[in-house]
């Protein structure tokens, strides 16, 4: 019988200099989330990434049998429903229908009978461009420093340019540079294409239980797939969902030792000849009208994978930032939000 990697918590240890990084990220992060209605333009305060929503999706959650992940046991029951947020990983609401093809999906699986929910925030893209916490950080530390810089003037954000940009050339001084170029020339090797045609990915591992494992969202797409730079993203899936139903297979990826599938090596894709992928639960998308999810209740949704329940945690040291950020944006949004329409 395969063996497979569980979880321990070392694999979520953070250094004390990351740790001084992140005390210095989190009140800016609050700040760029004051600011962000004023330089979104926007009636609301958004989200620090993925600001840009082309719409929300409601569907059902039918979980497979499989011996890998028991996803019913885990949410206590097999009545489950499904909120889906495709987006861009963007800081800003950018207007027009062209961007850069990189995708967020965010996923929510919810129990229709009691409360308990899990969330999972995935990319059209399996792999990331460091594996440095300290990196990441100072990108993340300057780049809201540049977005708060815009609620003041141009200028002033033009002076925060030039080292946000040297933070972001510092990804390539790194004895994994090999590993880094081939990151980023897969990703600027992305087709843009109609969102729920692409499979999505996890940003690093999540617990299922005492196992570890990486998730992909694959889509059983059946129609033509539309391509091109002049997509309007949202009015295509309004279009869509109006007159067809999708259906998706939600996989997860158990990680079996550290070589073949590292839990922090996040430039490393898995391969399936190593642990393949479980198809463990079907979601089904059927037909609806999306306007009707464009209001403040659906933007103010947490899909924050840190209120997961335990067995259900996101694993990994750039996973462990993540949950600070998603902590302090999330408490900043809604409290702003709800003051705003109280």
């Amino acid at each position: 019988m395969k063996r497979f990697q569980t979880y321990s918590p070392g694999m979520d240890a953070l250094t004390k200099a990351e740790e001084k990084l992140l005390a210095e990220d989190l009140p800016l992060i609050e700040k760029a989330v004051q600011v962000s209605a004023k330089v979104n333009k926007t009636k609301h305060a958004t989200r620090n990434a993925h600001a840009k929503s082309f719409g929300f999706v409601r569907g059902h959650f039918i979980p497979v049998k499989n011996d890998a992940v028991d996803i019913a046991r885990l949410l206590g029951g097999a009545n489950l429903g499904i909120i889906m947020r495709y987006s861009h990983p963007n800081f800003f609401v950018t207007k027009g229908v062209w961007e850069y093809p990189i995708y967020g999906c965010s996923l929510k699986i919810y129990n229709k009978s009691e409360p308990k929910s899990a969330k999972f925030p995935l990319v059209n893209f399996p792999v990331f461009v460091t594996n440095s916490v300290s990196k990441f950080l100072k990108i993340h530390i300057r780049a809201n420093r540049f977005f708060i810089a815009l609620r003041r003037n141009y200028i002033l954000a033009a002076l925060k340019a030039p080292s946000l940009l040297w933070s972001g050339m510092s990804l390539f001084f790194d004895f994994q540079l090999p590993g880094i170029l081939r990151n980023v020339l897969k990703f600027f090797d992305i087709e843009r294409q109609f969102l729920p045609t692409y499979d999505f990915h996890s940003v690093g591992c999540f617990r299922f239980g005492e196992r570890v494992a990486k998730v992909r969202l694959k889509p059983n797409f059946t129609l033509p797939v539309q391509k091109g730079n002049d997509l309007d993203q949202a009015e295509l899936l309004k279009d869509f969902f109006s007159k067809n139903e999708l259906s998706l297979d939600f996989q997860v990826q158990l990680a079996v030792n550290k070589s073949k599938t590292p839990v922090n090596n996040l430039l490393k894709h898995w391969r399936e000849k190593h642990s393949e992928l479980i198809t463990v639960g079907k979601i089904i998308l059927s037909q609806q009208d999306l306007s009707a999810y464009e209001n403040l209740d659906y933007e103010n949704i947490s899909f924050n994978p840190f209120e997961n329940i335990p067995e259900l945690q996101p694993v990994g040291r750039m996973q462990q930032v993540r949950r600070k950020i998603y902590d302090m944006s999330v408490k900043t949004r809604q409290t702003l939000n709800q003051k705003k329409y109280a």
